[in-house]
């Protein structure tokens, strides 16, 4: 995605536009992911309410099983006389955007043929679905810890861990498809790349409570410096274009988080096209194989 920036060391505008770009990158890829884990909750849920699998035959029996989800109609709250019946869409806010499409699983009492009330746990506790805030679940890798520890949550709400082992295998894919970002083949190299590494803090919320100034409640919290190392593509074509080649996040600038973001650009297309220029502004100098054949210009810029 093009950004526009200056040939010189990055402004404090240009930083938060730089992180501002990554974000947008990532969020539909972030969107699709937790839409597909949340349906997966949803769906394990029926599973559990029900006591059988999706295409599963219900027990006939003269022995109910009560569960807490009841008709509209008759009341009747036995699962033995419950069925899938297709689903609705609903929009759902969470910490990284809005989901519009949200299959939530719908039942028939096949008493009365009348729809089920089904009240979700994971719908009830977490209306908002209000994880993470994006920046530390992009940059400080907390999607996938919050989407399992939120799993074992709804396991221990429910009182089953059906369904535990699908939903992890839907956040690995979530993980793989963040992953696939990397390494997406670079197929316009540019001439000039430049080096840098934008600093921020990220804020997780603890377990404690306290008392504020004005005798406010609030969630301790705890803050954690990172850095975000960025490869930002130079055109020397005239077009003046300018892009976001790659990005590694690090606790600190050092030469073998350097080294890892550049092997990644060099095996994603840096090495069959090409590069004529390095630009390095104040980080680990970068003594590294693919850099020497290139010519590099080292910038030691005060920060």
């Amino acid at each position: 995605m093009s950004i526009p920036f200056s040939q010189a060391k990055l402004k404090v505008e240009e930083r938060r536009a730089i992180l501002q770009v990554i974000e947008t990158q990532m969020q539909q890829v972030i969107i699709d992911g937790v839409t597909q884990v949340l349906q997966e909750f949803l769906e394990q849920e029926v599973t559990t309410k029900l006591g059988r699998p999706k295409r599963s035959p219900r027990w006939v029996s003269s022995q109910t099983r009560p569960i807490d989800w009841q008709c509209a109609y008759c009341g009747c709250t036995d699962a033995n006389q419950f069925t899938r019946d297709g689903h609705y869409r609903r929009s759902l806010e969470t910490g990284w955007g809005h989901l519009d499409v949200v299959r939530v699983p719908m039942l028939e009492c096949q008493r009365c043929e009348h729809d089920v009330v089904a009240q979700f746990a994971i719908l009830e506790k977490y209306q908002r679905f209000w994880l993470d805030a994006p920046h530390r679940a992009i940059f400080g890798s907390g999607l996938s810890r919050s989407l399992r520890q939120l799993s074992q949550e709804w396991a221990a709400t429910v009182g089953a861990s059906v369904g535990l082992r699908t939903i992890n295998e839907r956040i690995n894919q979530l993980e793989a498809k963040l992953a696939q970002v990397h390494r997406e083949p670079i197929e316009e190299v540019p001439a000039v790349v430049q080096f840098d590494g934008i600093w921020l803090s990220l804020q997780t919320q603890q377990d404690g409570v306290h008392e504020d100034s004005r005798k406010r409640q609030r969630h301790r919290k705890s803050g954690k410096r990172i850095v975000v190392l960025v490869a930002l593509g130079l055109w020397t074509d005239g077009s003046g274009k300018r892009q976001i080649l790659d990005w590694e996040v690090a606790d600190k600038e050092e030469q073998a988080t350097w080294e890892r973001l550049v092997h990644r650009l060099w095996e994603r297309g840096g090495a069959s096209l090409g590069l004529r220029l390095w630009l390095h502004f104040g980080a680990t100098a970068l003594h590294l194989p693919q850099v020497a054949q290139c010519q590099r210009e080292e910038c030691r810029l005060g920060s």
